[in-house]
């Protein structure tokens, strides 16, 4: 009878004690059960790639998250994005810039906002113009006096996707000195790391694209920034001038954010917007974005995406400026 007794509360207290871990699992105490997936859409060593790989030793170094770094370069960031769109999966993340919005809008992409789900930005960082040490271009001016007498003569990559930051920043600054942004040489490669790669190689006049892309160049002399295009002058970047410095109206400014799939649980979201803001508060990712030029900007899940449904109808507003838009 003692016997029976014993198993029965037994049997209760396991029950029981699943019944919590359920409702506690329910009410927001969900966590990563397998390695997660940092989705990149830059090639390894360019721009998205560093972000996504930081993210991951930050997480490592903390114990908080095992991740693995996952590059699908293509279309403009539109093939990693639509590949976390299309995963059911909480342990699957993308690192996403303006094409996450500037695809959709510039009809490259069906994939919109809400297809997936903001998790948090976490940080912004200008446009860096930059041609080789060796240019005659010496000044952001000069390149654009090149460009106004002739846009077709200096070949510019913007990175991985035309109509993003890289690509109005330099469109913007173009117009702005009144050179036709609609018919700028723009190329695109993999990512950063093949623009430099084609830049230093001598087989484009010059790149627009991430400071931390160019920075280890152009301290090195074998690349010259001509302008960055920020209100002012990037701390890791003291003897770059702003494109406002010389006359040149234009701020411009490459937001990265975390995203995961549409159809991630509230409780999924609350625990990687903790777990985000945790590795942005690290002193890791503080020295990250001062080697790279970044402002510290996090932002929640819930602002995060408020940013972006503004960002939207801004970037249209400015690529039509521009000419970009299918009338």
């Amino acid at each position: 009878m003692m016997n029976m007794k014993t198993s029965t509360s037994c049997l209760s207290l396991c029950f029981l004690a699943s019944f919590l871990a359920t409702g506690a699992q329910a009410q927001g105490t969900w966590q990563p059960l397998k390695p997660v997936e940092i989705v990149v859409g830059s090639a390894p060593g360019g721009g998205n790639d560093k972000t996504g790989r930081t993210v991951q030793k930050i997480w490592a170094d903390t114990k908080a998250v095992e991740s693995v770094v996952l590059n699908k370069v293509g279309g403009g960031g539109a093939i990693s994005y639509t590949y976390v769109s299309q995963k059911n999966d909480p342990h699957v993340l993308g690192v996403a810039q303006a094409s996450l919005l500037t695809n959709n809008i510039l009809g490259n992409s069906p994939l919109q906002l809400a297809d997936v789900t903001p998790l948090g930005m976490i940080g912004a960082e200008p446009v860096a113009i930059a041609v080789r040490a060796d240019s005659k271009f010496k000044t952001m001016k000069d390149m654009l006096e090149q460009i106004k007498a002739n846009p077709g003569s200096v070949s510019i990559s913007v990175g991985s996707a035309r109509g993003g930051t890289n690509h109005l920043g330099v469109a913007l600054a173009a117009k702005a000195y009144g050179a036709d942004p609609k018919r700028l040489k723009i190329l695109v490669f993999g990512g950063g790391a093949e623009s430099v790669t084609n830049l230093l190689g001598g087989h484009i006049d010059a790149m627009a694209g991430l400071i931390n892309n160019v920075i280890t160049h152009h301290n090195a002399g074998t690349m010259r920034v001509l302008c960055v295009t920020a209100e002012q002058r990037a701390p890791s970047l003291p003897n770059a001038p702003t494109c406002k410095e010389q006359g040149i109206n234009v701020v411009a400014e490459n937001w990265t954010v975390l995203i995961g799939p549409k159809s991630l649980r509230p409780e999924q979201v609350s625990t990687w917007e903790r777990l985000i803001k945790q590795m942005t508060e690290n002193p890791q990712w503080a020295a990250y974005l001062d080697a790279n030029a970044w402002s510290p900007a996090y932002k929640n899940a819930a602002d995060t995406r408020k940013f972006l449904q503004e960002e939207f109808v801004e970037t249209s507003a400015m690529l039509d400026d521009i000419g970009m838009l299918k009338k």
